[in-house]
């Protein structure tokens, strides 16, 4: 397959948006409370947007650092302190992402399948429903209890990080609450549950993307053949559309990707062409995988086999 580069002008100028970010989120979470105490259930139009909006963009921004895509930003300052704004342990992502890629569609990706493959269907049922439920903080939470105990990360982990992790965290949730219960006089309460209420829409919308490009998609073949499965979400509708916008266009060229990592990280539509065996769903593609995954049925192929959402 013959590729166009990303111009490096252009990735350049994806530096702007980190800087932004690293305001926008903080912002975001400030406000929070005062339009949760002025508007009570209708907040949830601003935990939709900007909320969701922007925690997918410091979601995608991380994974960009951890990739070092973007050369002239300082990525390992934003790696980490994007990890902690997701609440999330640096040093996790930073070990489980490269399974990510290396052993993509397989139960060996760690951070999709922190604990393997879950043999017993009863079990694995109830795990996909509160992977789905929960969202991507269930990933999180099994990486957290699995990666310690996994011989491919025992040897580097550190316990004594997560402490320092959990300090964090305290330190940027608990410091924008106070700062909003000082200026706005909002309660506690005020506080605790639209931010509990936002994290988890948040969660639930991040991990669908993710679902919609990989989710229950396991594939024999090598790693080139892997690859080339992942799954891309087709502007077929308004749904498609409305997905796509809310997680920053991430799975409409997602297959890139997987097959050029080193050269292309988010969408350019029209910059690089997708591959002749690039697998295309729409939302309702979608929903049947979803359905699949929570009755606990693997969508199992080999790499030679027909696209089974080839419309």
């Amino acid at each position: 397959m013959t590729t166009t580069l990303v111009p490096e002008g252009l990735i350049r100028r994806q530096a702007i948006k980190y800087w932004l970010v690293l305001f926008l989120w903080p912002a975001y979470l400030f406000f929070l409370p005062w339009v949760f105490a002025r508007l009570g259930i209708f907040s949830l139009l601003y935990m939709i947007f900007p909320g969701i909006y922007l925690f997918t963009w410091v979601g995608f921004l991380m994974h960009e650092s951890w990739h070092k895509y973007v050369p002239n930003i300082p990525n390992g300052f934003f790696y980490n302190v994007f990890a902690l704004m997701l609440l999330s342990d640096p040093q996790l992502y930073q070990m489980t992402h490269g399974f990510h890629h290396s052993k993509v569609h397989t139960y060996e990706d760690a951070e999709f399948h922190p604990v393997g493959e879950v043999r017993n269907r009863a079990v694995r049922i109830i795990y996909n429903w509160l992977e789905v439920i929960i969202g991507v903080a269930w990933l999180v939470l099994m990486a957290s209890l699995a990666v310690p105990l996994d011989p491919r990360f025992s040897k580097r982990y550190r316990i004594w990080k997560l402490p320092i992790s959990i300090l964090a965290w305290v330190i940027i949730m608990g410091g924008i609450g106070f700062l909003a219960h000082r200026i706005f006089g909002v309660s506690l309460a005020q506080i605790v549950v639209p931010f509990v209420a936002s994290i988890w829409l948040n969660s639930f919308v991040l991990h669908q993307s993710q679902l919609i490009e990989h989710g229950n998609l396991y594939v024999d073949g090598t790693f080139d053949e892997r690859n080339v499965w992942t799954r891309n979400l087709k502007k077929a509708g308004v749904i498609e559309s409305i997905i796509l916008f809310f997680t920053h266009g991430d799975s409409e060229e997602h297959v890139l990707h997987h097959i050029l990592n080193k050269q292309y990280l988010r969408p350019f539509p029209g910059v690089v062409p997708l591959p002749e065996k690039a697998v295309y769903i729409t939302f309702r593609d979608y929903l049947g995988i979803l359905g699949r995954i929570l009755q606990g049925k693997p969508d199992h192929f080999a790499a030679s086999s027909p696209d089974p959402w080839r419309h």
